[in-house]
């Protein structure tokens, strides 16, 4: 047999240690420079880049709003001294940034034999921007101050610049409730909700005993009269989608109490004020008309059956809360409540055994209520009281002027405030939890929303309250879009220590060939060099 070289043998193990090399070196560039940084990428999560760090800082933004308030005296030396003690006082504040305007006397002013006169004359000479306010000095006035239904007060020549600031601040700016919801403090900070783009407003009639209470209504008429046109004047914050409905054998669950009294009925029924959550309770599952999406007003009129009416409402104190002959109450943000009691004659000939007796109810009344319900229920009206101020009645369906604005403003500046705090909770969450998901959609909103915050606050100081309420609207309903999509709970359930756990053990067995082959290429190496060496 022929017998192999030494030679021949040596150079087959390097020829068969090249190939060796090669195919350690092919696998583990096929497992460590492709296979892994493949693995990596295909398993990372999807997270649209955000302007994470510029958000956090939006607190660290004041918001602060221009306002413009003009004021016209008879004297202009007067008029000068009201607008520098004004100016003092609104100074140093941290939210307003008030110019004072005094209007100068003219000739066609003293032709003005009423105060309405004179303020068209002025607002020609000076027209106002939304949000604007001015006060005019009328000296035949009664009290101090009189608020209008426009955007102006009238004064009288006595009065002092201390209650023009506390006009101003109060009802006018209502500084107070913007640094409620300003605060951080959680124990003064304001209850309600931001207002929401879209409300469905239900308009219910509750009769529990039809056959016997023939009360006749066209509530859909009485709506569409004078909530359609009120909701349409203030359009600017929410849309209002407004319905009608009869609801037959719905009863109050409470207590009632007879009461006598001097009527021709001989008695009422009480209905204790402690009662009423209840009463709103048993009653909320009837009346909703179809499932909806949207926040719910609901306007509930009832009609207590002849055997339990009239109705009155009493406090702890056993005393009636009737005011003007109407009974309601509300009860934010669920709606309101108003008792409509059938006329003593219905029930006088229920109790005679007479055959019931058709009726119309009151659309006048019952809607005038409903209005001033609304009013409470959207935070329109101003509640504060200040002595020897008083305000017009409202004659129109549309709120009052500076009413309205000042609730366009507060509006605009809960948006603001609650669009900032989701969004930094939302990327504080984002940061924490580096698994969430961040498509395209979540990305844009929250972008959108963060653009549309800073030029809110511009045109705030810019003295544009319309523009920035749009801006601030839009913001709003972006930062909540992007808080509560679905695709960010996509893979809340698989964080980075479960993906871990799965791959682990398909990857760990992979990898021992590879560390072998490292192993295997050190001695091949080593070996190689100690050839040469020698």
């Amino acid at each position: 047999m022929e017998e192999t070289s030494p030679l021949k043998a040596k150079r087959k193990d390097k020829t068969e240690d090249k190939y060796r090399i090669a195919a350690t070196i092919a696998f583990i560039v096929v497992i460590v420079v492709i296979g892994v940084p493949m693995w990596w990428k295909t398993t990372t999560v999807y997270r649209v880049s955000l302007p994470s760090s510029n958000i956090l800082r939006l607190s660290e933004q004041p918001i602060r709003a221009a306002v413009q308030v003009g004021i016209y005296t008879q004297q202009p030396s007067r008029g000068q001294l009201l607008i520098s003690e004004l100016q003092t006082a609104f100074k140093d504040s941290d939210i307003w940034i008030v110019e004072f305007k005094l209007f100068t006397n003219f000739a066609k002013a003293n032709e003005a034999h009423t105060p309405d006169a004179l303020e068209k004359l002025l607002l020609q000479a000076h027209p106002q921007s939304v949000g604007d306010f001015m006060f005019i000095e009328w000296p035949k006035l009664e009290d101090e101050l009189l608020l209008t239904t426009e955007r102006s007060a009238l004064m009288r020549s006595d009065v002092s610049s201390s209650k023009l600031t506390q006009l101003l601040h109060s009802k006018i700016l209502q500084t107070y409730r913007i640094n409620q919801i300003l605060t951080t403090d959680e124990r003064l900070g304001v209850k309600s909700e931001a207002p929401q783009p879209a409300y469905d407003v239900i308009v219910s009639v509750l009769n529990p005993k039809p056959k016997l209470t023939h009360a006749q209504w066209n509530v859909a008429l009485a709506a569409q009269t004078y909530i359609e046109p009120f909701l349409a004047q203030i359009s600017d914050i929410s849309n209002y989608t407004v319905r009608t409905q009869w609801k037959y054998r719905v009863s109050i669950e409470a207590d009632l109490k007879q009461v006598r009294d001097q009527s021709k009925l001989g008695r009422h029924y009480a209905l204790q004020e402690s009662a009423l959550p209840h009463l709103l309770t048993s009653i909320a599952q009837n009346l909703s008309a179809s499932i909806t999406d949207k926040p719910v007003i609901n306007l509930v009129v009832y009609i207590p059956p002849c055997n339990t009416a009239p109705l009155h409402i009493y406090n702890n104190g056993n005393e009636m809360l009737t005011r003007n002959g109407v009974d309601a109450f509300i009860s934010p943000p669920w709606g309101g409540f108003i008792i409509a009691n059938p006329p003593e004659h219905v029930c006088l000939a229920h109790l005679n055994d007479e055959p019931p007796q058709a009726y119309y109810v009151n659309t006048n009344d019952n809607m005038q209520v409903m209005l001033d319900q609304l009013h409470k229920l959207l935070d329109i009206s101003s509640e504060v009281q200040i002595a020897g101020v008083k305000a017009v009645d409202i004659e129109q369906l549309a709120p009052r002027r500076w009413e309205y604005e000042s609730y366009i403003r507060r509006s605009a500046i809960r948006h603001i405030a609650t669009a900032s705090s989701t969004l930094e909770s939302l990327i504080k969450l984002l940061d924490q939890i580096s698994y969430i998901v961040i498509d395209d959609k979540v990305g844009t909103a929250i972008t959108n929303s963060y653009g549309d915050i800073l030029a809110a606050k511009v045109a705030l100081l810019e003295h544009r309250l319309l523009d920035a309420s749009a801006l601030a609207k839009r913001a709003f309903v972006a930062s909540e879009r992007g808080f509560f999509d679905a695709s960010l709970l996509a893979q809340l359930y698989f964080p980075d220590e479960q993906k871990y756990a799965i791959y682990i053990p398909l990857f760990l067995p992979v990898m021992v060939p590879v560390l072998s082959s490292f192993n295997m290429l050190r001695k091949l190496l080593q070996r190689r060099r100690k050839e040469k060496q020698q």
